[in-house]
């Protein structure tokens, strides 16, 4: 699969099936007597040309927590189909809004059902799917689990804790929707760091350059230098649902893959969640 941007693959497309058309009028215009009906199969193949042109490339822009668990459904799917998956993996609010503003995506994967609701309300997409759910953790490099926040304090001491973007990335607010609930945002706060995903973030704990970070469940499955050291409990932040939509029809049929068995077992490989577990 292709993990980059290419938007010239529809130009491309787009300017080969121009010129057929045109190579096809040239030839008919020397053509005296054509029928209607020759002229309505030459359009039908036409057509028929282009959708295939278009269904050989479809753009996946995703969240950035999906990265492992979507390289392995999307090859999955180009062995199935043939298709070849374009994906393009940032924050969910980065992602939303680059949709909003006409990005050449066919789908789009966002960590949160709020984002997808946003791209629902400013009619980039006409329906939102929720495909799994995650865990909200508290990781480390070393050390013991921690029973509670107060624990988090103590062994934080004067050291940084990793977050996601506090105030627009998914997990950043669920981080911290929890520690307010929790009672200790106010205490942590100027001991948080931030990063552009949740990747980023605990990227600084891998690093060494936090003690802490805040993430997800699944991100441990990759990040085998890291480890799970407290989950919070579900009820202290908003739910954690993976919300999806088709932004064009060639990304109808993507869609319906996410849900697929193949699929969902995948995500769980990955250490996400079916929904069920927490609804």
């Amino acid at each position: 699969m292709l993990i980059r941007l290419l938007p010239f693959v529809r130009v491309g497309a787009h300017n080969y099936l121009m010129k057929m058309l045109n190579h096809i009028t040239n030839l008919l215009q020397r053509f005296e007597g054509i029928t209607a009906r020759s002229l309505m199969m030459c359009a039908a193949i036409w057509a028929f040309s282009a959708q295939n042109v278009r269904a050989e490339t479809i753009t996946v822009f995703a969240a950035s927590s999906l990265r492992d668990a979507l390289h392995d459904i999307a090859g999955d799917y180009e062995s199935v189909t043939g298709t070849t998956v374009v994906l393009v993996f940032a924050a969910s609010s980065a992602v939303a809004r680059q949709v909003a503003q006409g990005a050449p995506a066919d789908a789009v994967l966002l960590a949160d059902k709020d984002w997808a609701d946003w791209l629902l309300a400013e009619g980039a997409v006409s329906s939102v799917s929720p495909f799994s759910t995650n865990r909200l953790v508290v990781v480390g490099r070393e050390g013991s689990a921690i029973s509670d926040v107060s624990d988090l304090i103590a062994n934080l001491g004067n050291e940084r804790i990793a977050m996601a973007q506090v105030e627009a990335v998914p997990a950043g607010r669920y981080g911290k929707a929890a520690l307010i609930t929790l009672g200790v945002w106010r205490s942590l706060e100027h001991q948080v760091v931030q990063a552009g995903n949740v990747r980023a973030a605990l990227r600084f704990v891998e690093r060494g350059d936090a003690r802490f970070g805040i993430g997800y469940a699944s991100d441990l499955v990759a990040l085998t230098d890291l480890s799970e050291l407290y989950s919070f409990p579900p009820d202290t932040h908003p739910e954690i649902i993976y919300s999806g939509a088709q932004v064009t029809p060639t990304g109808a049929d993507f869609m319906s893959y996410i849900q697929s068995v193949e699929a969902q077992n995948t995500l769980a490989h990955w250490g996400f969640e079916a929904l069920e577990v927490q609804q």
